[in-house]
């Protein structure tokens, strides 16, 4: 009995971190309320909660230790190596336990196997993103309205700079999500767009409407990238939806294949496309989407880029891949880091090989977290945001943004948590 209710308080932890660290992270007012240390207590919550599974606490110890370790190596990592966390080691260590976390606990519940893991996790989830997504978007219209600059609200909440504390501070309390929630929103749209498909009846008006909203304030936040991804996702899951329906006997998977090839052919067109979309953005009175679009048609037409325009930062990390494609720049003289992204920093910095054992450590951490995901139905999908979560390391910086790897450790956790894995010995052990 004393084994039992020892069970039962462990996946209660486990499941209450989760659930808290959801509440605490999409929800901007509550963050900005109980500041970080609440972020931390929620993993320290995991933490209990796994050392408490009774019965094989050595086998977890075994499972655990090696994770959590790679998940405070990694982090030192990207500050010594790649120069991030702006020079602020525990603060940056703080941060990167959280972006970690989800990984880290969507290998163990679905190792463990036990179903009070997941418990009110998928509607809070949906919960939570609704309501961001509203209010967000309520401030974003609020401001047109106004005739405010809305571009000013998606750097004041990606920017630590001195002098913005307050802005950023009134913004979080309005509850606005930032360019976290905007990127984690536009790698959330494969997932409610395969979930509207599926559903019926009032359900499918639900998801169809959260779909349209996270189009529109993704388009409204003037994050170019952003809305360049949403837009081409959109493109591809409409058009492989429309080929379904003319091919009936034509998978999924094939019919996104084709729209990526459509999608591909109208590279041929890019200038005319982007030109019109310039001007629509500057017609509009978006000035940052105006603004980038021209430094991407100024880069494509063999022109030059202001040097203070993101693009102009890819240069740097190229520079660096090619003039040590292997061992990277950071054992050199010099290094090529433009800071702007993530992939190419890594290439630049760390080489093929570092970049290499850096991703097979994150993978480490997370293994057995994705298992099965090839055989489900949204597995078209998931290879979707895959796609779009390699563009997002190669055109930003992703180790910075914890609701990303929260939406999308939590999309496979939530699809695969009925299909039977193989749980970790806890009360088949105690009970021998």
């Amino acid at each position: 009995m004393a084994t039992l209710r020892r069970e039962d308080a462990s996946a209660t932890l486990v499941n209450l971190s989760m659930l808290l660290y959801m509440i605490w992270l999409l929800l901007p007012a509550v963050q900005t309320t109980l500041r970080a240390v609440t972020g931390v207590v929620t993993v320290g919550l995991f933490g209990a909660g796994a050392l408490l599974d009774a019965g094989a606490r050595k086998a977890h110890l075994v499972w655990l230790v090696p994770r959590v370790l790679l998940c405070v190596l990694l982090p030192l990592a990207l500050f010594f190596l790649l120069e991030r966390g702006g020079g602020n080691l525990p603060a940056y260590l703080v941060q990167q336990g959280m972006f970690w976390f989800p990984l880290l606990w969507s290998a163990y519940a679905r190792k463990r196997g036990d179903a009070r893991c997941y418990r009110l996790v998928a509607p809070l989830l949906l919960t939570l993103l609704t309501i961001t997504t509203l209010t967000t978007l309520g401030w974003l219209i609020q401001g047109l309205l106004r005739g405010d600059k809305v571009y000013a609200y998606a750097r004041s909440l990606g920017s630590g700079a001195e002098g913005n504390e307050a802005y950023l501070k009134e913004l979080m309390g309005r509850n606005i999500g930032g360019y976290d929630f905007i990127y984690a929103s536009v790698l959330l749209l494969p997932v409610v767009f395969y979930m509207a498909a599926q559903a019926s009846g009032m359900r499918r008006a639900g998801f169809a409407s959260l779909y349209v909203l996270q189009l529109c304030m993704i388009g409204l936040s003037q994050y170019t990238y952003a809305i360049l991804m949403a837009a081409a996702l959109t493109a591809v899951m409409l058009l492989g939806a429309l080929l379904r329906l003319v091919f009936r006997r034509l998978s999924t998977g094939t019919s996104m294949l084709w729209s990526l090839l459509f999608i591909a052919g109208l590279w041929l067109f890019r200038m005319p496309l982007l030109a019109w979309a310039s001007q629509t953005m500057a017609a509009i009175g978006f000035a940052n989407a105006h603004y980038s679009l021209e430094q991407l048609r100024n880069l494509l037409s063999g022109g030059a880029v202001d040097a203070g325009s993101r693009l102009a930062t890819y240069t740097l990390p190229l520079s660096g891949i090619a003039a040590s494609p292997l061992i990277g720049s950071m054992l050199g003289e010099q290094t090529y880091l433009g800071m702007h992204s993530d992939l190419l920093d890594l290439l630049s910095g760390l080489g093929l090989i570092g970049t290499a054992a850096f991703a097979l450590a994150a993978w480490f951490i997370g293994r057995g977290a994705a298992k099965g995901a090839r055989r489900l139905q949204a597995a078209p999908y998931l290879v979707l945001q895959g796609i779009t979560l390699l563009a997002c390391l190669t055109l930003g910086t992703v180790f910075y943004s914890r609701e990303i790897p929260l939406v999308i450790c939590l999309t496979y956790a939530l699809f695969l948590q009925k299909t039977n894995p193989t749980p970790m010995q806890s009360l088949s052990v105690a009970n021998k």
